[in-house]
């Protein structure tokens, strides 16, 4: 994973140095792309590199941490005040701080903000690449109908409207939209070798889903998955590499 990109701004030099030596010694995740000396020279390294992170010290000459977000256009980074005087903290947590860290630094503290940090960037990682899928299926080919064999004959189904397949020894059991269950005389990786590239995912060795019947996917050792029909479904560890890798490369 691409580590989190920082800015550090504060007006004292050796400050700037001993937040940057703790963050890389403590917070490998971290990567300081550039530094800044006031608020004009915030400005510049800001637009410059797109940080995902800011430490922003707030008393500083002539113009305070605060008056960073008065002269910015937009703010798309998480900011984390930095200063010598508590007075500070509700103010800044008006401007939307996630954090606020009191000098001398504590080490601990700054472990456990980068790690909210860290957690907050892969929920809307995980986010974006959920939206992105989701929207690719606009251009998946799509087989119109396909053909379930059951006891009396033949069942003619839509595949968009098939939600998810699971495994019951040689049968299969087909679930669709309006909750249905549909018991079919073939095995699931029939359907899996069938549908596979037309939006469906194995993602455990008992069931097979369509992707764009996906409400929630929950982390784990292996994740879970959450279905429109609010069926839970666990994603074998096995088959989470692939799965998040489907994903992402829909996105």
């Amino acid at each position: 994973m691409n580590k989190i990109s920082t800015v550090i701004i504060d007006d004292e030099y050796e400050s700037r140095k001993i937040l940057q030596r703790f963050l890389v010694k403590y917070c490998p995740d971290i990567k300081v792309v550039a530094e800044a000396s006031c608020i004009d020279e915030a400005i510049v390294s800001i637009r410059d590199t797109a940080p995902e992170l800011v430490f922003l010290d707030i008393n500083m000459p002539r113009e305070n941490g605060f008056q960073l977000f008065n002269k910015l256009s937009g703010i798309d980074f998480y900011t984390v005040f930095v200063t010598a005087y508590d007075s500070y903290a509700l103010q800044a947590f008006r401007h939307h701080a996630l954090d606020y860290l009191l000098k001398p630094i504590d080490i601990d503290q700054l472990i456990v903000t980068v790690n909210r940090v860290k957690q907050l960037r892969d929920d809307k990682q995980q986010a974006q690449q959920l939206k992105g899928f989701f929207e690719s299926f606009r251009r998946l080919p799509e087989l119109p109908k396909i053909a379930l064999p059951v006891l009396e004959g033949f069942i003619y189904v839509h595949t968009a409207d098939i939600v998810r397949c699971e495994a019951n020894s040689n049968y299969t059991y087909v679930y669709l939209t309006g909750g249905k269950k549909v018991v079919v005389s073939k095995t699931l990786a029939v359907y899996e070798e069938l549908l596979k590239d037309h939006g469906f995912a194995r993602v455990h060795h008992q069931h097979l889903i369509n992707l764009k019947y996906v409400e929630k996917y929950v982390r784990g050792r292996g994740g879970l998955v959450i279905m429109s029909d609010k069926k839970e479904i666990q994603v074998s560890s096995r088959k989470k590499e692939e799965f998040l890798r489907l994903i992402g490369g829909m996105g």
